[in-house]
């Protein structure tokens, strides 16, 4: 799970004009500086959840909007950005009470992810346990930071250039200058590029991040932080090292309880033994 800014002007990276020129003005509507949130969550096996889309104020539009769609989940706040009450409803709305199966909430160190108010909603028979990763290495161990994102993001690049370079949904102020794109036009690029991703890629990028690797170690060199270059290189054989320790000591406690039950079975086999000689004596004291 991860929560990504989207901005209503959608910038790419380049641009086309004719050669030689000097300077090159990028169009846009002029509002690169207003956002959406966009919350994005993923299943292990590739299953995508409803996108979350939190817009600043527009109380009345978002509601009708909600009203309308189906693919996704749009929510409103003061400044755009989560919140406490928000992040409840996401785990509400999104997420989910109903589980028969103990599952894992992997997110960032965000407030509203390890606030009070978010740990007392998750005590409400979620079956969830969360793992906060630190501030500083999302882009090495979140999934979203690490492989969704950019292809999201890239999507979303590509649906405002085929808006901006076509005449249709377009609006114009009295002033003749373009308005931003539509708050539903934005909707639709958001659940169009999530809907886009590829689901063998969110699967990997569970095992890139470590959460679902096999126990034996032979998917280890997956792991996106322990390649060559990344901070934690080294952190491969480390993890070699730990396992076979852990394996080491997994059989040094089987072999200790499985003397101990020898010795328990000896020590029974000699109360036997000690019995039955009490008996033999009862018997020939009778005897006599």
């Amino acid at each position: 799970m991860d929560e990504t800014a989207v901005w209503f002007d959608t910038l790419s990276s380049t641009t086309v004009d004719k050669r030689g020129a000097k300077s090159v003005a990028l169009k846009t509507t002029g509002h690169e500086k207003s956002h959406l949130t966009v919350i994005l969550a993923a299943k292990a096996d590739g299953t995508k959840l409803k996108p979350y889309i939190v817009f600043k104020g527009a109380v009345r539009e978002v509601a009708r909007m909600q009203q309308r769609e189906k693919s996704a989940v749009i929510a409103t706040s003061a400044n755009g950005w989560m919140s406490d009450s928000l992040t409840s409803d996401w785990l509400q709305s999104v997420v989910g009470k109903f589980s028969v199966t103990p599952r894992l909430l992997a997110w960032d160190a965000y407030r509203c992810h390890i606030s009070a108010a978010t740990k007392d909603e998750l005590k409400c028979g979620y079956n969830v346990t969360t793992a906060v990763i630190p501030g500083g290495c999302t882009e090495y161990i979140q999934a979203p930071d690490v492989m969704w994102n950019q292809p999201f993001k890239q999507s979303l690049h590509e649906a405002y250039d085929l808006w901006m370079a076509g005449d249709s949904d377009k609006e114009y102020a009295a002033g003749g200058n373009m308005r931003a794109p539509a708050r539903h036009l934005l909707v639709n690029w958001v659940v169009a590029a999530w809907e886009k991703l590829d689901k063998d890629m969110i699967r990997k990028s569970f095992k890139v991040c470590g959460l679902t690797l096999k126990d034996d170690g032979s998917e280890d060199d997956l792991i996106h932080c322990f390649k060559a270059g990344q901070p934690c290189a080294a952190g491969r054989d480390a993890l070699a090292q730990l396992r076979q320790r852990g394996e080491e000591n997994r059989t040094q406690v089987a072999q200790d309880e499985e003397e101990e039950e020898d010795e328990e079975e000896l020590l029974n086999n000699e109360l036997v033994v000690l019995d039955d000689e009490d008996g033999e004596e009862d018997v020939e004291g009778d005897a006599e």
